[in-house]
């Protein structure tokens, strides 16, 4: 799982392989995060790819009082 500090390490939005990385979860559980709406994500203005919220994330996964 992520280590103290990820909110100095990650930026604000990140890319699938990022969140994928930054949590220790795969890309598809990633994935389907976004699809059953779990988690805020951003859409491209043409809806080709989609950039997810490090500070969503870290809530889902329980993380975000450890990396204050």
């Amino acid at each position: 799982m992520a280590a103290a500090g990820t909110k100095n390490k990650w930026p604000p939005l990140l890319r699938r392989e990022q969140a994928a990385e930054m949590t220790g979860a795969h890309p598809r559980y990633i994935d389907k995060l976004r699809l059953c709406g779990a988690v805020k994500t951003y859409k491209y203005v043409n809806g080709s790819r989609y950039m997810f919220y490090r500070d969503e994330l870290l809530r889902h996964f329980g993380l975000e009082n450890q990396n204050e």
